[in-house]
C-alpha cells in the first residue's frame, strides 16, 4: 500500500488525529505516518492559521459556516453547495458522527414510545451567547406558551440533573435530557444554504421533534414529515402555532416522531462514507506533485504572504497587550508595597 505523511492542525481543542472518520478512512488503503514537521498532505481547520506554515498539499475542513478559501487550499470539504472540479465534496459534520449518524436508521417501535417520560416541554441548550439573534428570539417567542427549558451556559433557567452516569460528558448529558423532553429547538448559530449540523441529528435520536432553523434547504438531506423546518413558515409566529397543535394533539405527535429522519429510512448517498472516500483517494492516488491545485505566483502568492504578515502582527500586537498588563499589575504592587 501507498504511504501517506500526513498531519492535523488548526482544529479545536481536544482533536485526535488518529481519532476521526478521515483517518480511518484512509487507513484501509495507504500506510499513514503522522509527520508534524514535514508532512507531504496537511488537513486543516478553522480555528487556527498554522497551516500557513506548511507548504505541502492542503485540504480544509470545516465544522463552522465557513467558506473555503482556494488561494489557501487545494481541496476543501465543508457544508456549501459548491461545483468546483474535483477540489470540493459537500459533506456536513454530522456525517462525520458515525455511531450517531447510523442511529437515524434505526426503526422505531410506536408501541414503546411512553409519553409520560417526556417531562419538559421543550428544550433550548446552547453555550454561545454570539449566535444570529433569531435563535434567542424563538426561545422568547416560545416561551410564553409554555416554559421551554434551557440547561445550558446560554440563557440557563434550569439544572441539567441527569445522575452521574452522564455528568462527564457534556455530549451525553445534552442527549440524555433531551430524551426528556416533547421537542427540540435546533437552531443552528447562523443560517446559510447547507449549512445542518448535529444539532439536527441529537433531536431525532433523542425521540424529540425537532424544530428547525439554519439550512433553508434542509430538506435535501432530511425527510420534511419528520420535523418543524421553520423556513416552511412566514414568521415565527405561525411556527409557534404549530408546535402548539401538535402538542396538544397526541396523535399527531406520535405520527410525526415515528417518521423517518431520512426519507424512506434510506441514508442520501451523498451522506454515506463511499463518496468521502472516493474524494479522498482523488487526491492521494495521484502524484502528489499533481495533487496542487492552488497558484504559487503572482497575486496568489502575494495574497498569501500578507496573511502571514497579518497574522504574525496580530500575534505581536497581542504579546504587547500581555506584556503592557503584566507591567500594569507589577506597577501597582511595587506601588502598594512601598
Amino acid at each position: 500500500m501507498k504511504t501517506l505523511k500526513i498531519w492535523f492542525t488548526d482544529f479545536y481543542p481536544g482533536f485526535e488525529p488518529k481519532d476521526n472518520l478521515i483517518t480511518q478512512l484512509l487507513f484501509k488503503s495507504y500506510n499513514i505516518e503522522f509527520d508534524k514537521n514535514k508532512p507531504d498532505y496537511l488537513i486543516y481547520s478553522c480555528h487556527g492559521h498554522e497551516f500557513l506554515n506548511y507548504n505541502c498539499v492542503r485540504i480544509f475542513y470545516t465544522g463552522e459556516n465557513l467558506k473555503p478559501d482556494f488561494n489557501l487550499c487545494d481541496y476543501a470539504i465543508g457544508f456549501d453547495y459548491i461545483h468546483f472540479n474535483n477540489r470540493y465534496l459537500r459533506f456536513p459534520n454530522f456525517a462525520f458522527y458515525e455511531s450517531q449518524f447510523q442511529q437515524l436508521i434505526i426503526s422505531k417501535n410506536p408501541g414503546s414510545l411512553d409519553l409520560s417520560a417526556k417531562k419538559h416541554f421543550c428544550n433550548f441548550i446552547y453555550a454561545n451567547s454570539n449566535a444570529d439573534p433569531t435563535r434567542d428570539n424563538f426561545f422568547y417567542l416560545l416561551n410564553k406558551y409554555k416554559k421551554v427549558a434551557s440547561p445550558g451556559k446560554h440563557l440557563n433557567n434550569i439544572s441539567m440533573d441527569v445522575g452521574e452516569r452522564y455528568a462527564k460528558d457534556w455530549m451525553f448529558t445534552k442527549i440524555e435530557f433531551q430524551s426528556s423532553c416533547k421537542f427540540s429547538i435546533a437552531f443552528e448559530n447562523t443560517s446559510s444554504p447547507g449549512y445542518t449540523t448535529e444539532k439536527l441529528l441529537h433531536a431525532f435520536i433523542t425521540g424529540t421533534i425537532p424544530i428547525y432553523w439554519g439550512n433553508p434547504e434542509v430538506m435535501k438531506d432530511f425527510n420534511p414529515k419528520a420535523f418543524i423546518n421553520c423556513h416552511d413558515f412566514e414568521s415565527f409566529e405561525d411556527v409557534v402555532s404549530k408546535v402548539k397543535e401538535i402538542d396538544n394533539d397526541d396523535e399527531m405527535f406520535l405520527s410525526m416522531l415515528n417518521e423517518p429522519p431520512f426519507r424512506n429510512n434510506i441514508i442520501p448517498e451523498n451522506l454515506k462514507k463511499e463518496p468521502l472516500l472516493v474524494f479522498l483517494k482523488n487526491i492521494f492516488d495521484q502524484k502528489r506533485e499533481d495533487a496542487f491545485q492552488r497558484s504559487f505566483y503572482g497575486t496568489s502568492a502575494k495574497y498569501e504572504n500578507d496573511m502571514k504578515e497579518m497574522i504574525l502582527f496580530r500575534k505581536k500586537y497581542r504579546s504587547m497587550i500581555q506584556f503592557l498588563g503584566l507591567l500594569k499589575k507589577t506597577l501597582k504592587i511595587m506601588k502598594r508595597n512601598r
